[in-house]
């Protein structure tokens, strides 16, 4: 192990050509270093990471990638990676080449490459359209039970870049919090590359902490704030309103290219691009700083994407009609949340499904054990997070597991009564298709991708959906399934042997529908007040079969209002506190 700095640390260990993986699951994301990559002009790597996030999304439009593996490529919290989306959909600013994965697909690679096996297993991608796209998911016939089973080649990349909170100054460093796939990363790859926020003389890991010895360290750079814009648990907290702002700023070539030569480009090193973008130094002082950082280049401070760091959707509860006294998202919210039980374990998304799965904690279910796919169990949030893995959860829950962890053993173990998936389309067996609109080659619309929802979709004892009711979103044909419902209907899913009922309940901002028990097709059963069935019939791209007895939903108490209204105003409050970083 060497102590150099980043500058050092990548021109003698990041070559063009190699297959770089750069982990940390929302937290830790190593951003320093993908700055300092893209300084040192490196070309054609072969990026591997689950989610991408705003960091591959800069190194593939500043051209550095001509390949890339990954299992979920949207902006967290927010949507598109609109630099990936142009890269897939129009070669911008080269071709590059994807293989695509589940997240726990991914994890198993990743643990295949760290235990030195040839392939990982899971019970996954089946009676999913990812197998078709990409030939490396293949399977085996257990010689045991003679069932089969998935397999993905071991990923073992040329080289791992992490960030830490600490290391000391034999090179062992400690990882806290949210730690994704990590620790497999590091132990799959040829070489270890670390940015650590300090250097100590003892790193006083408490027992059973991830500690990653010296001797399987290559190179150590210390680089505070190197996670920046996402966060360092016990150091700075993520910065919402810049991945808000990216949005903005990534959507078109020219502002993100002017962006990229002022902040990366045009600044010699990461202290020098963290004062670029207005964020305030805590070296001074351990309170929070009492101004706003400036935003980045591209995005006006009155931006109406922006509100005190939130977009508006997000931090509060948009006005309610003249009718009714409350949203249509509000009456999603409360259906969904009145759906879950006191002790249910629930497998939970981000958006609509967190507010519910709180709101239900916070009123009729208080035992709820609430699981996020970044590896907090039973955690219980003040306020919703943006992304999956925001530093609320880790701070709030009973426990923090590694990413495959939870696939593994708490997914496919069994252990998850509900699973809430959300989708782009649903058709009337209730599959799913998160990935493409449009051929998948060429797709129209470049979407996010699998993450956890095929195993969602699989092993969950029951899923919940919850989307908005139109006929695109309700199509009569999906471009691609990413997750499975009833496949063809007619008892398809008992005999494919799916291990979880599969989606017994589809909450829209119209009504609710659920499968019927003869054919598992979709059917209206359930409606709110002030909606006609004519216009839930109407808003389904394929001819919608309705229950004999169609019954209305009764509206949102004013307490059910009142909490989670006071969810959403405590949360908008949390996420308007400026990032501070000491630096």
């Amino acid at each position: 192990m060497e102590l150099m700095t980043l500058r050092d640390a990548v021109a003698r260990h990041v070559k063009d050509g190699q297959t770089i993986a750069m982990e940390g699951f929302t937290h830790l994301i190593p951003f320093a270093a993908a700055h300092e990559i893209i300084r040192q002009g490196r070309r054609d790597l072969h990026l591997v990471r689950m989610t991408p996030d705003i960091i591959y999304d800069q190194m593939i439009g500043a051209g550095s990638a001509r390949a890339l593996t990954f299992s979920w490529g949207g902006n967290p919290g927010v949507g598109s990676l609109h630099r990936l989306r142009d890269a897939i959909e129009h070669q911008w600013p080269r071709r590059i080449d994807i293989s695509e994965h589940s997240h726990a697909g991914m994890a198993a690679a990743y643990t295949a490459g760290a235990s030195n096996l040839p392939f990982g297993m899971l019970r996954g991608y089946a009676d999913t359209d990812l197998p078709r796209v990409n030939a490396e998911v293949k399977s085996v016939t257990c010689p045991y039970s003679l069932e089969s089973v998935a397999t993905v080649p071991a990923l073992r990349p040329d080289l791992t870049v992490l960030h830490a909170q600490r290391a000391d100054r034999a090179g062992n460093v400690l990882l806290q919090g949210i730690l994704g796939a990590q620790k497999e990363a590091a132990m799959a790859a040829r070489a270890l590359v670390v940015t650590v926020e300090e250097i100590v003389d003892r790193l006083d890991a408490p027992m059973n902490a991830v500690v990653l010895p010296g001797w399987m360290v290559t190179a150590v750079a210390c680089v505070p704030g190197g996670a920046y814009p996402s966060y360092a648990q016990g150091y700075y907290s993520r910065d919402n309103a810049f991945y808000l702002a990216w949005d903005d700023i990534s959507r078109e070539r020219a502002t993100f290219e002017r962006w990229m030569d002022e902040h990366v480009l045009g600044v010699p090193d990461h202290t020098a691009y963290l004062r670029s973008v207005g964020v305030a130094s805590t070296a001074a002082s351990a309170t929070a700083p009492t101004a706003s950082p400036r935003l980045p280049l591209g995005v006006a401070r009155d931006s109406p994407e922006l509100a005190e760091g939130l977009p508006a959707a997000s931090c509060q509860p948009p006005a309610a009609s003249s009718q009714l006294p409350w949203t249509p998202d509000e009456m999603m919210t409360v259906a969904a949340a009145r759906l879950l039980w006191n002790g249910c374990v629930c497998f939970v998304g981000i958006g609509l499904p967190s507010a519910a799965a709180n709101l239900a904690r916070h009123t009729h279910a208080p035992d709820i054990v609430l699981i996020y796919e970044s590896g907090t169990v039973g955690t219980q949030p003040d306020v919703l997070p943006l992304s999956i893995g925001d530093g609320e959860l880790a701070a709030t829950a009973t426990a923090i597991v590694p990413l495959p962890e939870v696939f593994a053993y708490w997914l496919q173990g069994g252990r998850v009564d509900v699973g809430f998936l959300g989708a782009a389309q649903i058709d009337r067996f209730g599959n799913l298709n998160s990935t493409v609109i449009g051929d998948y080659a060429h797709p129209k619309t470049r979407l996010p991708g699998a993450g956890g929802a095929p195993e969602i979709a699989a092993h969950a004892r029951q899923v919940f959906v919850v989307l908005k009711q139109n006929p695109r979103t309700f199509a009569p044909t999906l471009d691609f399934r990413t997750s499975a419902g009833f496949l063809d209907g007619g008892g398809a899913r008992a005999r494919s042997g799916a291990a979880g009922a599969g989606p017994q309940v589809v909450i829209t901002d119209l009504g609710v529908l659920r499968p019927a028990r003869d054919t598992d097709e979709l059917q209206l059963v359930a409606r709110y007040e002030g909606v006609s069935i004519d216009r839930i019939v109407q808003a389904t791209g394929w001819p919608l079969r309705v229950s004999d007895r169609v019954d209305v939903i009764e509206p949102p108490s004013w307490e059910e209002l009142r909490v989670l209204r006071d969810l959403h105003e405590r949360t908008r409050a949390a996420h308007s506190r400026p990032v501070g970083v000491r630096y």
